[in-house]
């Protein structure tokens, strides 16, 4: 484990932002496009070396949400925010904090680029929509934790508040007076110009807030200029005791399991907070904690109540399409928007429909996963419409030998499978090593051998395509242990 994780930390990443200089160039075209941004994420998904890259800028893309639905970004900033979470998924939180503040995709979505100090002449005032979700998603949540992520209640039982208006204002303050990197001024900018969507913001001084800042845990600073007010306040939530177990426990969530134990949190949290050499917001040892940790790693956990997490849409349809040697003859794809839920998975990078993801963390689904006090976030997506609808999408893509059309069209083969349908047993074995990690249960195995064994041997595609039809409405294969 620990020479792989090696490999994947050091392993080398496209930059998103070139595949959109190739595509512009290849295609001729003046401008990028947001389909081109997708395609992008798909080219890392499938043909990238560095697959837990991927899958920690996913995970952070949930956590530090940008989106592409309302308001509308140009290409540029969607793939230059995805590069940045590349860069730093194994890096410092503090630092990522830094550059997604910084970031004008961010700036633009949550209204901190152009956001000003107050002015009474104008009724202009510092837009609060950044610092607030910075404090309640980004870093604290709403209410104080104990290290292993329990809330932390007052003598009455009520939870206690991390923060209050006044910190939020504080922190709104803090965050005043940036902009684009290229604007003539501070509150006319030529969105058009692609380094404006690349370049960090740019302070503007005059339109920083002055006086005192009332900051996250107590702290009180006079303010002084654009760049020193917002280091203070991106350090005051990142000192805090609530970010460890905070962001521990949604990258848990991301990439094990819904309903980690506390112990487990409180691991995490303890390599947030200490890498083994002093050092504060280390991801790699906190990602190295969260996929070593026994409640990863034990497969017994996976059929104990709580244990696993649904499998996302979009992430079902990348094992599936690498599973199946999917290839890009043509050096990219035509994977575009997926999130329909009449046509399609019902899910798609970059365009959650809030700040708050494709669905909350806190969701629990009526019934018995809500009577045991669980959650099931990914349920929150998951309609009658949505499964019935993803299912037929997969069973298209399994049919038609790919996904797209033209020369972004992704093929993929059924002939590795093929060659084993003539021995049932084979043949789930290796469905069961591709779709369920080696964790299929003795029923669902018999139920496919059966399945399998009732198709004629001279017709091996249409028990390949029947078998994986089966696979993926199965719990082995939509739980991820």
């Amino acid at each position: 484990y620990e020479h792989w994780l090696w490999a994947q930390f050091n392993a080398p990443t496209m930059l998103h932002t070139s595949y959109l200089d190739w595509q512009r160039q290849r295609a001729d075209k003046f401008r990028a496009d947001a389909d081109m941004s997708y395609e992008a994420i798909w080219q890392q998904w499938l043909g990238g070396s560095d697959a837990l890259r991927a899958r920690m800028s996913f995970a952070l893309s949930q956590i530090l949400v940008i989106s592409n639905i309302a308001p509308d970004m140009p290409a540029y900033a969607l793939s230059s925010y995805m590069d940045l979470l590349n860069r730093h998924a194994f890096g410092n939180y503090r630092d990522l904090l830094e550059a997604v503040t910084l970031h004008p995709a961010m700036g633009h979505f949550l209204n901190l680029q152009g956001s000003e100090k107050a002015n009474a002449a104008t009724g202009a005032h510092p837009n609060e929509n950044y610092a607030r979700e910075f404090l309640q998603l980004f870093t604290v949540g709403l209410v104080q934790l104990a290290p292993d992520g329990s809330v932390k209640t007052d003598a009455a039982g009520q939870p206690l508040p991390s923060y209050d208006e006044t910190i939020v204002q504080g922190h709104a303050r803090a965050f005043t007076g940036w902009t684009f990197a290229l604007a003539s001024s501070f509150h006319n900018a030529d969105e058009s110009e692609q380094a404006n969507w690349t370049l960090p913001m740019r302070p503007w001084p005059e339109f920083h807030s002055s006086g005192e800042l009332k900051l996250l845990g107590g702290k009180t600073v006079t303010a002084s200029t654009p760049e020193a007010d917002l280091k203070a306040g991106i350090d005051a939530a990142f000192q805090h005791p609530n970010v460890g177990p905070f962001i521990g426990r949604l990258l848990i969530m991301r990439l094990v399991t819904s309903n980690p134990s506390a112990a487990y949190v409180d691991r995490v949290a303890a390599a947030f907070n200490n890498n083994g050499a002093g050092v504060r917001g280390d991801l790699r040892a906190v990602v190295r904690a969260i996929l070593l940790d026994t409640e990863a790693r034990n497969l017994a956990l996976r059929n104990t109540p709580g244990g696993g997490k649904l499998r996302e849409p979009v992430l079902r349809l990348a094992t599936t399409l690498r599973a199946l040697g999917a290839t890009t003859p043509g050096g990219r794809n035509s994977i575009h928007e997926l999130d329909s839920t009449d046509s399609s998975v019902g899910q798609s990078p970059l365009l959650a429909p809030t700040v708050f993801n494709f669905f909350s963390p806190g969701y629990k689904p009526t019934g018995a996963i809500a009577t045991a006090g669980l959650v099931a976030p990914e349920l929150q997506i998951a309609t009658e419409a949505s499964v019935a609808a993803g299912l037929n999408f997969m069973r298209r893509v399994l049919t038609g030998g790919g996904i797209g059309g033209g020369d972004g069209r992704v093929t993929i083969s059924l002939d590795a499978l093929q060659a084993l349908a003539g021995t049932p047993a084979a043949l789930v074995d290796r469905i069961d090593v591709l779709w369920c990690c080696g964790q299929m249960s003795a029923s669902t195995r018999q139920r496919l051998q059966g399945l399998i064994g009732a198709i004629a041997a001279s017709r091996p595609r249409d028990r390949v395509l029947a078998a994986l039809t089966l696979t993926m409405l199965s719990p082995d294969h939509l739980v991820q242990g």
